[in-house]
């Protein structure tokens, strides 16, 4: 259960979300015997993410990172759901999704992550990224889609424009790829940022 009453999880998206890191808790319990509670985590990015955080556009994938003391192959969990519009839609997870791909990324995203799924007896524990880590990773590619998943968040009150800058350079620490890119990009998002906000 979410700790942030700020997120939408009780949305039909929200639902499907969460019902999806039941199932693969479910799948885990079935290969894994005696399973430790929280021995695996996910840690939710993407489109996702910015659905939790902003009630944003929706999303046909939820991009997981797993990380866990074994690694094990999941079934292909896709979840059917109707959307507001009465839309019949199906949401499938993703388990191959890597957020080091992005050459922007805090390293303290997973401690900062916020909870969404889990028990004191579940072994997997579920948690998106909080607003502001998601908008730093996608900092790096910056496509038109990117920036306005950006302004999103930062309408959606998620950091200020001041906020995001502070975070993405010391991300940029341990950044990979063109530094002289990237800090390119920072600073034309938190240009625009500041425009908003004035």
């Amino acid at each position: 259960m979410s700790s942030d009453s700020s997120l939408y999880t009780h949305t039909p998206m929200g639902e499907a979300i969460i019902k999806a890191m039941a199932e693969v808790n479910a799948e885990i319990v079935e290969l894994v015997d005696d399973a430790e509670p929280g021995t695996f985590k996910a840690y939710i990015f993407g489109g996702a993410a910015l659905h939790i955080h902003t009630n944003a556009r929706g999303s046909n994938d939820i991009d997981v990172e797993f990380t866990a003391a074994r690694k094990i192959e999941l079934g292909d969990i896709s979840i059917e759901y109707i959307d507001e519009e009465g839309v019949t839609r199906v949401l499938e997870v993703d388990d191959t999704f890597n957020p080091t791909i992005s050459g922007l990324l805090s390293e303290y995203y997973q401690e900062d992550a916020i909870p969404l799924f889990g028990s004191d007896t579940d072994p997997l524990v579920a948690f998106v990224v909080t607003g502001i880590d998601l908008a730093v990773s996608k900092l790096d590619r910056l496509a038109e889609t990117d920036q306005d998943d950006i302004i999103a968040l930062h309408q959606a009150e998620k950091f200020t424009a001041t906020e995001l800058k502070d975070h993405a350079d010391e991300a940029l620490k341990g950044a990979v790829g063109s530094e002289k890119r990237l800090i390119g990009n920072i600073n034309y998002m938190v240009s625009r940022l500041l425009e908003l906000e004035n």
